[in-house]
């Protein structure tokens, strides 16, 4: 009898740790999120949400949300997935305090970013704006709507004014603005870039004329050579070795 308990529970753990490891296995392989019962779900309710909040019928996205924050609420991207689950159900004042939630608990958090940067631009506070826009420059990833909000924010003298006055503080963003954005909006771009510099940017040399090749390939060339123009600092050098 307590040999068959035995092989009952080794064979229960077996079947846990199963479950785990495949939940675990879901993070990279979004496909196996499916195959991990409801009840072992952690990481896979994550990918499932991620697949089906859009798409799911409103009541079964808005269960499927609350489940996962239920099971993991400390990260924000569950917040916004939530939050998304509760617009589509017309619930908006409830998805704009998740949404507010979530990108104080984590700026990496690129739904609530985007979310919090089209409420800026509501409400007319482009100073706001500009810093959702940096947080999302600084992620550097590829398939990001980075472009459009630059586009969007850059429309304005209001908003070109904000972001430049965002530049002239050295950060993680400045970087990869300098090195993309100039084909999203050059004019745009070389405005903002002008005004920084003038508010006391100071940019490198080799990033300021990387701008400038840029808006040159989006087909402004006398905009690349007023930008080239601008002041900027040569970087220090990094040295000689030991042996020169």
């Amino acid at each position: 009898m307590i040999r068959a308990l035995w092989f009952c529970a080794l064979a229960a753990l077996a079947v846990v740790t199963t479950f785990a490891q495949l939940d675990r296995t879901s993070r990279r392989m979004p496909s196996v999120a499916a195959l991990v019962p409801p009840p072992f779900r952690s990481f896979a309710q994550e990918r499932m949400v991620i697949a089906e909040v859009r798409t799911a019928p409103p009541a079964q996205a808005l269960e499927m949300a609350r489940t996962l924050v239920r099971r993991r609420p400390m990260p924000s991207e569950h917040l916004s997935l939530l939050a998304m689950a509760e617009q589509r159900m017309g619930r908006t004042r409830n998805a704009g305090v998740l949404i507010q939630q979530a990108a104080r608990r984590g700026w990496r958090d690129v739904i609530a970013q985007q979310a919090m940067f089209d409420i800026a631009l509501r409400a007319d506070a482009q100073d706001e704006g500009a810093r959702r826009l940096a947080a999302v420059w600084a992620l550097q990833m590829q398939d990001l709507p980075v472009k459009e909000m630059t586009q969007r924010i850059l429309a304005t003298p209001k908003g070109r004014k904000a972001v430049a006055t965002a530049l002239v503080a050295p950060s993680s963003w400045r970087q990869q603005f300098l090195r993309s954005a100039g084909s999203t909006a050059p004019v745009e771009v070389a405005e903002v870039v002008a005004e920084a510099a003038r508010n006391g940017a100071d940019f490198e040399c080799p990033k300021l004329a990387f701008t400038a090749d840029t808006i040159l390939r989006a087909g402004k060339p006398d905009v690349a050579t007023k930008v080239r123009a601008l002041p900027c600092k040569t970087p220090p050098s990094k040295g000689k070795g030991f042996f020169g």
